[in-house]
């Protein structure tokens, strides 16, 4: 049991990295995808091949550090990788469940979750943690395979929803109070060390083929300062996640 890989690797869609040095100089390799358009919440299906030739070359297959939530369906990317069954455990507000309304051939950050349970034979369940069950998933027949919880709880009751040894864990930062990181979307009650006593108990116990974190505050270059307490805060929370996972 355990992570099965340590190496960390960064997207850059929308240049939120270079500000967090620290986590920059953690990084075993950066991904530019800066220059692929139609890939802003919604990625067109040619975006979506490029990004994936783009990810398939990658060295490392541990931790990858996405960006912004609005690129969060590159999950959906990594997953299809992944070629023995296995369980998604999603830390995250939202969903991300909802069926594409009509638009064919495009994927986005609120859908993926939807497109994946649907698509993916390897993908046996999933459990999103920190968002409501009034939430509609909007997916009829997801019903058992996608199962919501409002919050981490025992780690110990929350391993019990999880039916296979080997899982995938997905982090959006807006499951978190505000008080632990700040995003471009709404934000959850969790706190910052309910996450982490999840994630250890999670690579303590399971056989973790990979993790994802997304969840940075989109900034223009020129605005840095005005909003360098928030990108201090959302580095030192990717950094607690970071250990958290690697020293389990």
């Amino acid at each position: 049991m355990g992570l099965l890989h340590h190496d960390v690797t960064l997207l850059n869609f929308d240049n939120a990295y270079p500000w967090q040095h620290k986590l920059s100089d953690a990084a075993d390799e950066w991904i530019d995808l800066a220059d692929i358009a139609e890939a802003n919440l919604f990625c067109a299906e040619r975006a979506l091949t490029e990004i994936g030739r783009r990810l398939s070359a990658r060295t490392g297959r541990g931790i990858t550090f996405i960006g912004n939530g609005n690129y969060h369906y590159v999950t959906y990317l990594l997953l299809s990788e992944i070629n023995r069954p296995f369980s998604l455990v999603l830390f995250d507000n939202h969903t991300d469940a909802k069926l594409s309304d009509g638009m064919s051939g495009l994927l986005s950050c609120g859908s993926w979750v939807a497109e994946a349970a649907a698509r993916l034979p390897h993908l046996q369940h999933v459990l999103i943690v920190g968002v409501s069950a009034e939430r509609n998933l909007c997916l009829p027949d997801a019903q058992g395979k996608i199962v919501l919880r409002p919050n981490a709880g025992e780690p110990q009751e929350l391993l019990s929803l999880i039916p296979t040894e080997d899982v995938y864990i997905s982090i959006d930062k807006d499951v978190l109070n505000r008080a632990f990181a700040v995003t471009n979307w709404d934000h959850g009650n969790m706190h910052l060390r309910e996450l982490l006593a999840a994630l250890q108990a999670l690579v303590r116990t399971k056989n973790v083929l990979g993790i994802d974190v997304c969840g940075e505050l989109p900034v223009p270059p020129a605005d840095v300062w005005r909003h360098a307490d928030q990108l201090r805060l959302n580095e030192q929370a990717n950094l607690a996640i970071l250990q958290s996972v690697m020293c389990a």
